[in-house]
C-alpha cells in the first residue's frame, strides 16, 4: 500500500533525519533498489516513437492482459471506419440533437451523445449499418430504452415468464 503525504508531513520527515546516518549496508541496498530505474520527472512524457514501441511491444500475443484472441465481433465492428461513418452519418442526419428529449450541445451545456439501433443487433445484424435503424440520443435517454446494455437480456426473460 503506498502512502500519501501532505507537503508538511514530508517536511518534519525531512527535518526528522538531519543529522542521522545510513549504515553501509543501507546505503548499498537502496543504491541497487534504484539501479536501472528510471527517473521521472513532472510533466515528463515519452517521445512519439518510444510511445510506439511500448504499444507495439503490448498488441496481440505479446501483450499482457492477451487471452488467446478472443475479442468479440461487436467490438471488431464498433470499431471498424464503416461502423463510425455510420455513426456519423446518424448523428448528422438528426442535426446532432438527442431524438427523444431534443437535447443538444450549446449554451455552454455539453451533451454526450450515442448513436442508438432501433432494432437491436443481437437480432438484426444485417441491419447493422442501415441509416434508417439508427437515432440519436443523449446517454440518460438511451439507457432508458429496452434495448440499452443488458436490458435486451430483461426483456427475453419478461417474455419468457410471460409464456409459462
Amino acid at each position: 500500500m503506498t502512502r500519501i503525504f501532505s507537503e508538511e508531513h514530508k517536511r518534519k520527515l525531512s527535518l526528522a533525519r538531519i543529522g542521522k546516518k545510513r549504515s553501509a549496508s543501507a546505503r548499498e541496498n537502496i543504491s541497487k533498489g534504484k539501479k536501472g530505474k528510471a527517473v521521472r520527472k513532472p510533466g515528463f512524457k515519452h517521445s512519439a516513437e518510444t510511445r510506439l514501441k511500448m504499444s507495439e511491444a503490448q498488441k496481440g500475443e505479446k501483450g499482457s492482459n492477451w487471452q488467446g484472441g478472443k475479442t468479440k465481433a461487436s467490438t471488431g465492428i464498433r470499431t471498424s471506419a464503416r461502423y463510425k461513418e455510420w455513426r456519423k452519418s446518424v448523428f448528422e442526419r438528426d442535426n446532432y440533437t438527442c431524438q427523444i428529449c431534443g437535447a443538444r450541445n450549446g449554451n455552454g451545456k455539453t451533451i454526450k451523445l450515442n448513436a442508438d439501433h432501433i432494432k437491436p443487433l443481437s437480432k438484426f445484424p444485417n441491419l447493422i449499418f442501415e441509416l434508417s435503424n439508427g437515432r440519436t440520443l443523449c446517454v440518460p435517454c438511451h439507457k432508458e430504452t429496452p434495448t440499452f446494455g443488458g436490458n435486451i437480456h430483461k426483456l427475453k426473460k419478461q417474455a419468457n415468464e410471460a409464456n409459462n
